[in-house]
């Protein structure tokens, strides 16, 4: 385009071309609004999702100009410049789709990241220069983190206790790396990149449980009126004399990069991990853990102070291990404890160093506050409050952080607020708050709902929330005795369906009720009653627990109904046993699952008597018709008990092995299967008889069908796949492609396409009935399978990627559900408005999100974000600009995602 008179300025205002500045301003092209043509037919459902456990969410490229963040709910990857030092702004350029429920995101190089899908048990190799996935790495059951050493990447796979191990140029699998510990999750890599640590999460406390037939009698009820307890399991250290087993003590394990091999491990750190970083001088582990004291009986002697947050640093040379809390002088009887709410900071999960090693910044992710900590003393020297202002509704929860170093800025990932919030390292204050992304799907009262489960500053010293043992709504790996010996009795009502006995009866709860594993608070949508003994009729009931346990006061009715309604959301991971198609395999562990499903339905076992089906699973039509029992309070002898015990869901069985007091066996974990830790064997784990069993081989098959028992999430929920030009054809691409599509419907999930063709972003939602996609436009028609894949090119990468029964259409084709197709999505309005003689304002309506402004002296040269902070008129954003320049200057609003 030639040279024309001043002023030398362009804009775009539609896709059909450039409007000159005029003398009176701006020619805009608008574009109709187009309704959208109907996707699949799906039934809305409502939102569900999995609260993905974040380990490092946030991370800044190696050239230290961009800044990488997880909008985990959007499940996309947002790509931010920070390359101007005077905006505390990061400024959003890109959101890149990326695998469902991401939690953790690494850079190789400047323009690739590697980002871990914990539910999609895989890895997304990301292209930031083309903004698209250009791999897919599968990886074993819950993946959680990855870092670089050595020319390979590593990568945390929890549920597996494995990491698995990638040629990192050429993403060739290596051998992987088993571990001896408990659910590893966060990584580390030494500053010379020959030593990898991984931080187990459930590494426990060297605790454990004596059974009840061993334990000593209970103490007397300071109750007078109450009863004999009932004798009840004890939790005892593992050193106790009366445990004949041994209990690993395995927090951190250092795997030599080189060779792919453990190198050692290390113990008395804490209970629970969350995350671990290397002093860039000496080498020394830094390890942000909570330390539970599930070893103290009772309730009232545990209230207010369940657990100690602490840092604990591994001494490289020698595996020495020093331990600061970061509440040294609290005192933990006094209630309110104003001094403790003020400063608490509750479940440190995020750790890195300053690059001197000075000091490291921790993130208080129950207490929305960021602690500046010395690392000569271990103290804690300055604070930051995320969150200054609102109650639980409000809470931000910090969890992971980037530091600039050059610009002494923080970058904090505020996993409950979803924003980053940019700190002055130099004057320890927030500088900004943006959101984590254009768009968060999670509805404002279910995120409103959340903070109740996190915010610590709900208890009466700040240092506790129901978070602190159910990490990220799910389990700390511990069994806990929250009895009072000054309660009062309680009666719950069950039937004796392990004698097949309809009859409802009266049952007798006692406040001494001894040692409970925590349970997990994902999957509760069957229904009450709650807990182990099924003595919370609704949720709400677990009100009191946040004066009792936690001495803070009660919720008001309507913040306990929010947190109610977020808890409801919370859904199972598919169970990994299950084949992607939903069926069970021929063998599990040497046993046969499908012939384990007949000896669980077999009248004479009494396993449908006693426990529920798995959803799409129908009791045999031959036998007489059991109850399908929910929640049933039980005789208790039959199981072994000494008190009534609710019948548990089989669905997190295959999540609960590694226990063995067997004499002289080890175990990575001190607690079992039953509601008090004990339980250890398959298929029966209680001592209830099943008669129906004559064979080691049928025990073996039975217990291959409950390690397969399903949950509501079909196995191909998360599951990706990539393909390009490269791969299309190929029969294994073809098959796995066929495989997503066969498994969308309404018995698994929906399946989207999301990538780039012709080098454009598009996505596709699949329509199962047509066998077609469907576009994110209505200018393009459906194209059947043959077709999409013939038109990607070699510069381009489609994601397909199962979804859960209902996201389709938001992920695949109108992501802000507001009818309108993504890219029939109008632009917003620029205009430009003339201030001075050389000076001009851009301006465009401050509401529109996903849009970034660009500038550029060459169409058909590259592109230029800009990196300045807007400005704010009335209902515009606003950025100024001088016409003094020679050269023409296009700008154009251009989509981020």
């Amino acid at each position: 385009m030639g040279r024309l008179a001043l002023p030398r300025l362009f804009i775009l205002n539609a896709a059909s071309g450039w409007s000159p500045l005029s003398r009176v301003g701006i020619m805009h092209l608008a574009a109709a609004a187009m309704a959208m043509i109907l996707g699949p037919s799906a039934a809305a459902t409502g939102y569900t999702h999995f609260e993905a456990r974040h380990t490092h969410s946030i991370t800044i490229t190696p050239d230290g100009r961009t800044l990488l963040a997880l909008n985990t709910p959007d499940a996309r990857l947002s790509v931010f410049d920070i390359s101007n030092s005077t905006n505390p702004e990061p400024v959003l350029i890109a959101e890149i789709p990326v695998g469902l429920e991401p939690v953790s995101v690494r850079a190789r190089t400047n323009d690739e990241a590697w980002v871990v899908s914990e539910l999609g048990d895989s890895v997304a190799v990301v292209s930031l220069s083309r903004r698209v996935v250009i791999d897919t790495l599968p990886a074993s059951d819950e993946p959680a983190d990855v870092v670089f050493a050595q020319g390979k990447a590593f990568v945390t796979c929890a549920r597996n206790n494995l990491i698995r191990v990638f040629d990192a140029a050429s993403r060739v699998p290596l051998p992987s790396i088993a571990v001896e510990g408990n659910y590893p999750r966060a990584l580390a890599a030494s500053g010379d990149g020959t030593k990898v640590y991984a931080a187990f999460l459930l590494s426990g406390n060297n605790t454990t449980i004596l059974r009840h037939q061993d334990a000593p009698n209970p103490p007397a009820p300071t109750n007078t009126s109450l009863p004999t307890a009932p004798k009840t399991a004890l939790i005892v250290r593992t050193s106790d004399s009366r445990i004949r087993y041994t209990v690993l003590d395995r927090d951190v394990v250092e795997i030599d990069a080189t060779s792919g091999t453990v190198a050692r491990y290390f113990s008395g750190v804490g209970t629970n991990l969350l995350d671990l970083t290397v002093h860039p001088q000496t080498g020394d582990l830094w390890v942000a853990n909570s330390e539970a004291r599930n070893l103290i009986a009772f309730e009232p002697a545990l209230r207010g102070h369940v657990a100690d947050h602490r840092l604990t640093k591994l001494t490289i040379s020698d595996g020495t291990a020093t331990v600061y809390d970061l509440h040294p002088t609290l005192n933990y009887f006094v209630f309110p404890n104003q001094t403790g709410l003020n400063t608490s900071i509750a479940q440190p999960t995020g750790a890195v160093f300053s690059a001197d090693g000075s000091h490291l910044w921790v993130a208080g992710f129950n207490s929305d506050r960021l602690a500046k900590v010395s690392s000569a003393t271990g103290q804690i020297v300055a604070r930051v409050n995320v969150r200054t202002s609102g109650n639980a509704r409000q809470m931000r929860g910090p969890r992971a952080l980037a530091w600039q170093q050059d610009q002494q800025r923080l970058f904090v990932l505020n996993k409950l607020a979803n924003t980053i919030s940019t700190v002055s390292t130099a004057d320890a204050t927030v500088l900004s708050e943006v959101p984590t992304g254009s768009y968060d799907p999670m509805p404002a009262a279910v995120r409103e709902g959340r903070g109740f489960l996190f915010d610590a500053r709900l208890s009466g010293n700040g240092t506790i929330s129901c978070a602190t043992c159910h990490l990220d709504g799910d389990v700390d790996g511990l069994a806990w005795d929250l009895g009072d010996r000054g309660g009062t009795m309680d009666t719950v009502i069950g039937k004796n369906l392990s004698l097949h006995d309809e009859t409802p009866r009266t049952r007798n709860l006692h406040p001494m009720k001894g040692p409970m594993v925590t349970q997990t608070l994902r999957g509760m949508q069957e229904g009450a009653p709650f807990h182990w003994r099924g003595d919370r009729p609704t949720l709400q009931t677990f009100n009191p627990t946040f004066n009792k346990l936690m001495a803070g006061p009660e919720l008001a009715s309507a913040d306990i109904d929010a947190m109610v309604q977020y808890l409801l959301t919370l859904k199972h991971h598919p169970n990994p046993y299950l084949r992607a198609d939903g069926t069970m395999p021929l063998s599990i562990n040497g046993g046969n699952p499908h012939r384990g499903k007949d000896l669980f339905e077999i009248e004479e076992n009494h396993c449908t008597t006693c426990h529920n089906l798995p959803p799409g699973i129908v009791a045999n039509p031959s036998l007489t018709p059991v109850p399908s029992p929910l929640n049933n309070v039980d005789l208790p002898s039959t199981v072994g008990s000494t008190q009534p015990v609710k019948n548990p869901s089989l669905a997190t069985t295959y999540q609960r092995f590694g226990f063995n007091p067997r004499v002289g066996q080890v175990s990575p974990t001190g607690f079992g299967m039953l509601h008090d830790g004990t339980g250890f064997a398959l298929p029966t784990v209680h001592p209830y008889s099943l008669s129906g069993l004559s064979t080691a081989q049928d025990t073996l098959d039975l217990t291959a069908f409950m390690l397969a028992f399903a949950n509501d999430t079909a196995p191909v929920v998360g599951r990706s796949i990539t393909i390009t030009a490269a791969n299309a054809t190929r029969s294994e691409t073809i098959a796995e492609l066929a495989l997503l599509e066969g498994r969308s419907g309404a018995l698994a999930g929906d399946l989207v396409a999301r990538g780039t063709i012709g080098g454009k972003l598009q996505s596709y939602v699949y329509d199962s009935p047509s066998g077609t996609y469907i576009p994110d436009t209505e200018t393009a028609a459906p194209l059947a399978r043959a077709a999409l894949l013939a038109s990607i090119s070699p510069d381009d990468a489609l994601t397909f990627v199962g979804t859960r029964r209902g996201e389709g259409v938001r992920l695949g084709r109108d992501r802000n559900a507001n009818g309108i197709p993504d890219r029939n999505e109008a632009m917003p309005r620029l205009e430009i408005d003339k201030i001075a003689t050389t000076d001009l304002r851009l301006r465009w309506p401050a509401p529109s999100t996903g849009w970034l402004l660009q500038w550029s002296t060459d169409l058909d040269g590259s592109w230029r974000s800009m990196t300045r902070r807007p400005g704010s008129t009335g209902t515009f954003r606003t950025i100024d600009e001088s016409t003094q320049s020679d050269s023409a200057r296009f700008y154009r609003l251009n989509r981020t995602w």
